[in-house]
């Protein structure tokens, strides 16, 4: 990991630091000049919880030790004054907490509280720091030993003390990928590509002790990481988001459970798939992460929430937000089954049988929709997006009956 400091502006990136970035990893590297190329903002409907920016870089007479003249850097372009660090979360939950042995503080404050938070979020989105950290340590510590389609990443830097970030990685567009997302149509040829790649990042760690080792940092769905932050203000921003968000309310309505209802499923349906043997997980590989190349390959973007766990967490979410209703229907099973093939051709020994297997699929679905989409300002990814997903995805819990094999 490069520990060099990315800057909260374009306009101090320089040809010196992408040198001194670089050169941890490429020694001789030498970048004479950059030039922005295109810049995606967070939470612009296209980067979702980071700023993206495509540059070009120029290097001197043979510096370039073999790197591309155009590359992707993944980072935050905010000061950190303007960021809810996780001392600031916690701090706030623990607040609130205090104040919810008055009613009527409680009634009062909370709403107020987070109606705030949403809204502040639409003029200066961000993360949680926990977010960004984690996708760096996936490129500096995990992505070279895998044999995946992921992008190739160049440096990666994380400031501890200002939560700074930097990515410097491919620029998939050179490969001329495709990004889809629930509103695009994606073929069942896609899927199953999609599929065989995730199933070689879990068989790659399944049921390693190295989860406990030299992974241990890996958070878990329930520990480190951003298990923090939702349990602290999940639920409330939740609710705010519905409240606020006509359609989200409308959406989940045929499920006939509360907000309260939905956050204690996710947490019931988190105890009862961890019974299986554990794997590293993407975490939150819905179709939006994923990109499909020209020969119909696929792979995996966005490495914020990876973490450890049961593999059926990222299956179930692939597939409830990549097909359309009906293609998910009538291939379903055919592709857990897939899913479980590739897992054996892969070497790995305790798989799934089929019947356990459909029932943890029933049973994940849940985690999606809530601390998916729910929780995730529409701002982030555009309306028509997030309902998508959040259709999919009720429709699912609904033909899959999730609540009532969850109970």
């Amino acid at each position: 990991m490069a520990t060099a400091k990315f800057p909260a502006s374009v306009a101090a990136l320089t040809p010196t630091l992408m040198t001194d970035v670089l050169g941890e990893r490429y020694p001789g590297v030498s970048v004479k000049d950059l030039r922005i190329i295109e810049r995606a903002r967070c939470g612009d409907g296209v980067a979702s919880t980071a700023d993206r920016v495509i540059l070009a870089l120029e290097y001197e007479a043979g510096c370039d030790a073999g790197l591309p003249s155009r590359v992707l850097l993944k980072t935050i372009l905010l000061h950190r004054s303007l960021r809810f660090g996780l001392p600031m979360i916690l701090g706030l939950a623990r607040t609130l907490g205090r104040l919810d042995s008055v009613p009527l503080l409680r009634a009062q404050t909370r709403p107020l509280t987070f109606s705030v938070i949403n809204l502040y979020q639409k003029f200066f989105p961000h993360a949680p720091d926990p977010m960004y950290a984690n996708e760096v340590r996936f490129y500096s510590d995990v992505r070279e030993e895998l044999d995946i389609e992921a992008p190739q990443s160049f440096a990666s830097v994380f400031d501890e003390g200002t939560g700074q970030f930097g990515v410097i990685m491919e620029d998939l567009g050179l490969r001329k990928a495709r990004f889809p997302n629930a509103t695009t149509p994606v073929s069942l040829e896609e899927i199953t590509h999609l599929i065989t790649n995730l199933a070689a990042l879990h068989a790659h760690f399944w049921a390693s002790p190295r989860l406990e080792g030299d992974l241990g940092w890996v958070p878990t769905s329930t520990s480190g990481g951003m298990y923090q932050v939702f349990r602290a203000i999940g639920r409330d921003l939740i609710r705010d988001q519905v409240a606020k968000n006509d359609f989200k309310a409308e959406l989940i309505a045929p499920l006939q459970r509360s907000v309260d209802e939905l956050w204690e499923d996710v947490w019931r349906g988190q105890t009862l798939i961890r019974r299986g043997p554990l794997t590293l997980l993407h975490g939150d590989p819905h179709i939006g992460n994923n990109y499909l190349l020209p020969d119909g390959r696929g792979g995996l973007l966005d490495w914020q929430l990876m973490m450890k766990g049961p593999w059926v967490h990222d299956l179930c979410y692939l597939l409830t937000t990549g097909l359309d209703t009906e293609a998910r229907r009538r291939h379903e099973r055919d592709l857990i089954d897939l899913y479980l093939d590739e897992l054996g051709r892969r070497g790995v020994q305790r798989i799934p049988d089929k019947s356990e297997a459909w029932t943890l699929y029933r049973q994940t679905v849940v985690w999606g929709l809530v601390i998916g989409w729910l929780i995730t300002p529409p701002q982030n990814y555009g309306r028509a997006i997030t309902e998508a997903n959040i259709a999919r995805i009720v429709t699912a819990a609904r033909d899959l009956e999730t609540f009532e094999v969850l109970r």
